[in-house]
């Protein structure tokens, strides 16, 4: 081992030490969840799936949760970067949730060792590359995202800069290809991150290439870069196609409300031990980057601007494409361009993006009409000001002396001391559900709207590995709002629906349903049976229920709405005729179709008999999953003939969309 790979190898050693130190004490208790029970519950999960289903099989795009949707993997981070460690690691025997939060240690001390390491090639300073690692692996900003392990795994960033600075200085191709690796891990470890990296790789291609000397130098990274890619498009268009079958994209309001403001860049998270500010409208809001690397890096460019305007060569430092004044008006300028995109496309709510906001040109390009958060830009421009930082502490150093070194270290232990940590809020997982009596049933655990009831539900389907009416996600599809809507009116229709495929256990909420009503839904079923009592509440069974009955040979009739009167609709088929169901498109009115219908017949249009009355959820529910965009429900009734229908509670945009079919 080099004087120098030893010099590494101990700065991964510290730099562990101070993740575990950052965490504590989540190292001493693995099997728990870290901060809260939401999003580290589904990222598990998805890490769970990650090691049971072989990636981008047809098994693995269509796991086992909102049952029977496919495609449910792309409404989250699919987590493909993380699993190249969480995968071994639950294949050798840790359970799923350890398996996480050694995932989540690494991004710590793998973000600071790489940054230390790209900082010390820049600077061939010791200090200032400690600076660059605390500055980015223990940036205040991670605390506001300790529960999301894709916004943490952020180490492949700086190691894909240290690629790309090292091939630019030696041309070896081993730096092409940790530039590529690193790419494509950072990549597959978060959606954000792929698609907000080329606003930072462009640049520096753009800035560091030599483009009269060596122009192939810049070319062999921009091939590297597509060619790598190409190995991200079996995700990209999985991804494509089932947002474009679900119409997922997220609106500018959204993207308006999780962008930054100014006032976001002074906000601590209130997990700092030194710097918090719990005023925040939500965790995307706190983007505190630390005060001393700013002070840093603003000095340090200052200088760099006047040694630069005194002489046409800018002086260098140490080590071999060391500290520059080109790396630190590089970084610093870049890091205010992301910070210039975190703060989003602005504009007047309700009004266009501000074309003034770097964020507005971006969405034209694909893909960013899916993404919610501008803010998350924020740890772009951490990593830049870091680097930013490290090069103007190295120049700083750069005349020796002891006070200088002394006041260095000093700096550096503030910086770190910026991003220090609270303790980290640890809770105890949900109960376990075992089952045995119902080994090829689906789960459904009620009510479906209990945020914690959503990720608990998750979490217990790691252990009983059957599939799940539940899911938390990124997204809501259209069909889980519409049974949670009909569960929450205790329409008992929708259990019977999603058991004509297979018997549903259903898990009834303690927790969640103190006044019961959940409960005597279930056990108004006379087919339904109590299975156990379990720690998350009573466990059901619904057995399966007889599939759905064909509908007979029948066309649209010429039928007409004659009028709504007291949201009783009346239909005149112009003739008698044999009528057997009523069709109407729902669209995203679903909240607007009531509980429970009557449908009435007459021959004259004065005495009218009751042909149907009934629950309408599971109609509902089985238009959106057959096609979420028109949703057309169809309510079939015994054949009757009549020349009149009449129906009730109608509302006024049905009049239009209610069409009657028969023979």
């Amino acid at each position: 081992m080099t004087r120098l790979q030893a010099r590494h190898a101990g700065a991964l050693l510290v730099a562990t030490i101070l993740a575990v130190f950052w965490t504590w004490p989540l190292a001493a208790q693995l099997s728990r969840i870290p901060h809260d029970p939401g999003d580290p519950i589904l990222t598990t999960w998805i890490l769970w799936w990650n090691a049971h289903a072989v990636p981008l099989t047809e098994r693995w795009w269509n796991p086992p949760i909102f049952v029977p949707m496919r495609g449910a993997i792309a409404l989250s981070e699919h987590l493909l970067g993380q699993s190249v460690i969480a995968t071994p690691l639950q294949l050798a025997g840790l359970e799923p949730l350890t398996a996480h939060n050694l995932v989540l240690l690494l991004s710590y001390a793998m973000s600071a060792f790489f940054a230390y390491v790209l900082a010390f090639r820049l600077t061939g300073s010791t200090l200032a590359a400690a600076c660059a690692g605390l500055a980015f692996g223990f940036a205040p900003y991670r605390a506001s995202h300790v529960s999301h392990i894709q916004m943490l795994t952020s180490q492949w960033m700086p190691a894909m800069l240290l690629g790309m600075h090292a091939y630019v200085d030696t041309g070896r191709g081993r730096w092409l290809a940790l530039f590529g690796l690193s790419w494509v891990l950072q990549a597959l470890s978060n959606g954000y991150y792929m698609l907000f990296l080329p606003a930072l790789i462009v640049p520096w291609i753009v800035w560091f290439t030599p483009w009269r000397t060596a122009p192939r130098k810049g070319l062999a990274l921009v091939a590297v870069w597509v060619g790598s890619s190409l190995l991200l498009l079996p995700v990209l268009l999985g991804y494509y196609s089932v947002h474009k079958s679900l119409g997922i994209a997220r609106s500018l309001e959204s993207i308006r409300q999780y962008s930054a403001t100014l006032n976001s860049f002074g906000r601590g998270h209130p997990l700092l031990a030194l710097w918090s500010d719990g005023k925040g409208s939500s965790a995307e809001d706190y983007l505190f980057p630390g005060l001393t690397v700013v002070i840093l890096a603003t000095l340090g460019l200052a200088l760099a601007l006047v040694r630069r305007r005194r002489s046409p060569q800018p002086s260098s430092l140490r080590g071999p494409h060391a500290g520059t004044a080109s790396n630190l008006i590089f970084y610093c300028a870049a890091a205010l361009l992301m910070f210039a995109l975190a703060l989003g496309p602005g504009g007047e709510s309700g009004g266009p993006p501000s074309w003034l906001r770097p964020y507005t040109w971006l969405l034209w390009l694909p893909g960013y009409n899916g993404l919610r958060v501008p803010s998350r830009y924020a740890m772009l421009g951490s990593l830049c000001l870091a680097l930013a930082a490290a090069c103007s502490l190295a120049w700083f150093l750069r005349s020796g002396g002891r006070w200088r070194t002394a006041a260095g270290a000093l700096l550096v232990a503030v910086v770190g001391l910026e991003g220090l940590q609270e303790r980290m809020p640890l809770i105890v997982p949900p109960p376990r559900l075992l089952l045995t009596d119902a080994p090829d049933a689906a789960v459904l655990e009620i009510p479906t709207d209990s945020g914690g009831g959503r990720v608990a539900s998750l979490y217990r389907a790691m252990f009983h590995e059957r599939p799940l009416v539940n899911g938390y996600s990124g997204y809501t599809p259209y069909h889980y709002a519409v049974l949670t809507l009909a569960v929450r009116r205790r329409d008992p229709s929708v259990l019977r629906y999603l058991a004509r495929d297979r018997p549903l256990v259903i898990v009834v909420s303690r927790a969640a349903d103190r006044s019961g009503r959940f409960r005597r839904m279930v056990e108004s079923m006379a087919e339904a049976s109590l299975l156990n009592v379990s720690g998350a509440g009573p466990v059901y069974l619904l057995p399966r229920q007889p599939p759905k009955p064909l509908p007979p040979p029948d066309s649209e009739l010429p039928c007409r709405a004659m009028d709504l009167e007291a949201r009783r609709l009346r239909i005149d088929c112009g003739e008698p005729r044999a009528l057997s169901a009523i069709e109407f498109a729902v669209r995203e009115r679903f909240r607007d179709v009531d509980e429970r219908l009557l449908i009435e017949a007459s021959d004259d249009g004065e005495q009218w008999r009751e042909v149907w009355l009934g629950w309408t959820g599971e109609f509902v529910l089985d238009a959106f999953l057959r096609d979420w965009r028109q949703a057309p429900a169809r309510i079939q009734f015994p054949p009757t003939r009549a020349r009149y229908l009449r129906v009730y509670p109608v509302r006024e945009w049905m009049v239009e969309e209610i069409k009657v079919r028969g023979g």
